[in-house]
């Protein structure tokens, strides 16, 4: 009862601090998102974000609001209206190609005006069997090589995903990564789960569930049976057909199947496949592979892996040859067996038009009004939010969920009227007292030998941070060079886009064969931080050097956020994937096994912890298995920050607490607050299966295990934000 008074008086002379314009816009505006009735100590998350939701409701077809999506929807108003800016002369070459894409594809009435601009990929294609008769289909003729031109012609995956990825075993160079269709693909750690998905994303998923589609009677159509239909009508009486809906239907049906069968790995039968095995441990040369195939197939399928690769990476500059290396992983010989094998027992034509319709389909966004129509009835069917066009255009151009293309032109001219070199300047001293701080942690560690503990100094000495984005962008020269071959025309909305895509795809793979550390493989207008494992890299993208994570008018709320978020980021470096590779992004188990031991039992720690934390609307408890890795990083990222933040105020005295708060616990506020949300139930459903737990956890879990926490808010040992037992790492 006492304590209860106490607190009473606490929160009542914090209330009288908030209604002070003075509190609310020059100390922490932030304040507005707490709810102050709730004890600190007994549910964090809620104390400092409890009113959020009021702030940010959520609006009907949003699946979450937070300070990502906050961010991802101010850069983007920013790149609007760098993008919709009439073309200056000074402009570099390469904004005026962003520009005039924009343009381009803002301009609806004239996109409206060409109909059907799929006739383009019909004539380049030579036909579309699928909407052909019988005779014409029969004298098709398609091969490997047709697919691979596909692919590097139109930038799509076809047959399986083709990716650059880090030798394991070499620091030097990097490898062709092959995996399913459906795959993940081979994205760094980032701070956050994605959270404004591409339309490709949705695209894909939609194939992908082909799977579990029937799409034989009207009755059993799924929304993205109904579209392919849909787009099969249109393109045959584009192309004049005479053929009737039913055999349109059933040569679709044909292509659905294979499809299907595409996306669930192919046909094994009761074949016995072969390990691929190369003279690397990581990897197998396409000769060996070649080799490798022929004994599988022997005579009965025609594919030299060397011409298809030479094919796929045409557009790269990239030497594909008999030694070019392959990374190998447990399933890669199951995948490709059946995939080959299932192309092996397909009819040409049925292939060729399983190839023209992923290309229809990714294009749809981007073509006549008809087929923008199907597409965004699909999207509005399947509780896809249907982008406004500017909003679509833009987050296109800036490449704001996605791998990087045209996203370094605009982030020219953005840096040049949003960057600010003193906080540039800033971002580097806190990152330099980071480094300090988590250099300090690994030196003091006790669970680590002292050969352990040297590697684990060397591998973060070597650790690399890039702030901002390419150094392409400062340089108009430069930014030119890398946008020479990148073609773009105001009138060619629909041509635009596909040569989009193929620059984006060939600049993605070009990277096969070397290792370049400094390459960005994703947008710098991403709203999000992540770490790249093989290249012991962190990259910080310049829209995260942006309030509300940076800037702050109290340098401890910026340690707090920027500073966490970058902790997190170097931690991963340490985690249980991290530890597999060595300083020069090599896989070496440089740790003894008595670290790694010791290692597995402090793990356990959190996984237990985790596994405890209930989430009601979805009746689930937290996988802390699945979510180990980004709670060992949430936790070591705070830890760091803390740390940097006290020594940072010991060399700064002028910075010190608000008046309401001391230093301490507006660092503690800084943190969770960073992290408010305002989450859908299907956000939570989807959430519930990501390697992320849920906002409330992330900020819950890691205030619970420190004690600078519950010495700054005085909560009683064995309350839930001060529990007895405490999970500590890094």
């Amino acid at each position: 009862m006492h304590l209860r008074i106490i607190l009473f008086i606490f929160i009542s002379q914090i209330w009288k601090a908030i209604d002070s314009e003075q509190v609310e816009d020059e100390v922490f505006p932030e304040i507005r998102y707490m709810n102050l009735s709730v004890d600190p100590c007994e549910d964090f998350y809620e104390y400092t974000c409890g009113n959020f939701k009021h702030v940010y409701p959520l609006p009907d077809g949003v699946s979450t609001i937070d300070h990502f999506t906050i961010l991802n929807d101010e850069l983007t108003h920013l790149s609007k209206y760098i993008l919709a800016e009439p073309i200056h002369p000074d402009d570099p070459k390469a904004l005026k190609k962003a520009k005039s894409a924009y343009e381009a594809c803002m301009d609806l009435n004239y996109l409206d005006s060409i109909k059907n601009p799929e006739l383009i990929i019909v004539k380049q294609q030579k036909g579309f069997p699928l909407i052909e008769i019988n005779q014409l289909q029969n004298a098709t003729t398609y091969s490997f090589l047709d697919v691979a031109d596909a692919v590097s012609q139109y930038g799509i995956p076809m047959l399986f995903k083709v990716q650059a990825y880090g030798n394991p075993g070499n620091a030097s160079d990097n490898l062709i990564y092959i995996s399913s269709l459906d795959s993940t693909s081979l994205t760094p750690s980032q701070i956050r789960a994605e959270h404004v998905a591409p339309y490709e994303q949705f695209i894909e998923e939609a194939f992908s569930s082909l799977s579990l589609s029937l799409g034989r009677t009207k009755r059993s159509l799924q929304p993205f049976d109904i579209f392919l239909r849909q787009m099969s009508l249109k393109l045959r009486d584009a192309c004049r057909s005479k053929l009737e809906d039913d055999q349109v239907f059933e040569n679709l049906n044909a292509v659905v199947n294979f499809m299907r069968g595409v996306f669930t790995g192919g046909y094994l039968g009761n074949a016995s496949v072969e390990t691929i095995n190369g003279s690397s441990l990581y990897s197998v040369s396409l000769k060996q592979l070649n080799e490798w195939t022929v004994r599988q197939f022997n005579k009965t399928l025609q594919l030299d892996w060397v011409e298809f690769f030479q094919h796929i990476f045409s557009q790269t500059g990239t030497d594909i040859h008999e030694e070019t290396q392959v990374m190998t992983y447990k399933g890669l010989a199951e995948l490709l067996y059946g995939i080959l094998n299932m192309v092996r027992t397909t009819e040409d034509h049925v292939i060729k038009s399983f190839v023209m319709m992923r290309i229809f389909t990714h294009l749809a966004p981007d073509s006549d009004g008809e087929s923008r129509r199907f597409i965004e009835e699909y999207f509005t069917s399947t509780k896809v939010d249907v982008l406004p066009r500017w909003e679509y255009c833009t987050r296109k151009l800036i490449d704001s969920s996605d791998t990087a293309s045209i996203s370094f032109a605009t982030a020219y001219e953005y840096q040049l009227r949003h960057y600010n070199v003193n906080d540039y300047k800033k971002a580097l001293k806190l990152i330099q007292d980071l480094q300090d701080s988590y250099k300090e942690i690994i030196e003091n560690t006790t669970w680590m030998d002292q050969q352990s503990k040297k590697k684990a100094l060397e591998k973060f000495e070597n650790m690399i941070i890039i702030l901002g984005h390419p150094d392409i962008s400062y340089d108009k020269r430069k930014l030119d060079r890398f946008y020479d071959n990148l073609r773009i025309c105001k009138w060619d909305h629909y041509g635009n886009f596909i040569r989009l895509k193929a620059f984006k795809n060939a600049y993605q793979i070009s990277q096969v064969a070397k290792r370049d550390r400094s390459f960005w493989e994703k947008s710098p207008f991403e709203a999000n931080a992540y770490y790249n494992p093989p290249n012991n890299k962190i990259i910080f993208p310049l829209g995260m050097l942006h309030s509300v994570f940076f800037g702050n008018k109290n340098n401890i709320v910026d340690y707090a956020r920027i500073g966490s978020i970058i902790g997190h980021e170097m931690t991963h470096g340490f985690d249980s994937t991290g530890m597999v590779y060595n300083a020069d992004g090599v896989v070496d188990p440089w740790w003894s096994t008595e670290t790694t031991n010791a290692f597995k039992i402090k793990a356990n720690c959190f996984i237990d912890q985790y596994n405890k934390f209930y989430e009601p609307e979805i009746e689930q408890y937290v996988n802390g298995s699945n979510t180990i890795n980004e709670n060992i990083a949430d936790n070591g990222g705070a830890r760091e920050a803390y740390k940097a933040m006290k020594n940072m105020l010991q060399n700064n005295r002028s910075v010190t607490d608000t008046g309401v708060f001391t230093a301490e616990q507006l660092f503690f506020i800084g943190f969770g607050t960073m992290w408010c949300n305002n989450p859908s139930l299907s956000y939570l459903q989807k959430m519930h299966n990501d390697k992320h737990a849920r906002s409330k956890f992330r900020v819950n879990g890691v205030v619970s295990n420190m004690e600078e926490f519950s010495k700054a808010f005085n909560c009683p040992t064995g309350s839930p934000m001060n529990p007895s037992n405490k999970c500590i790492l890094w």
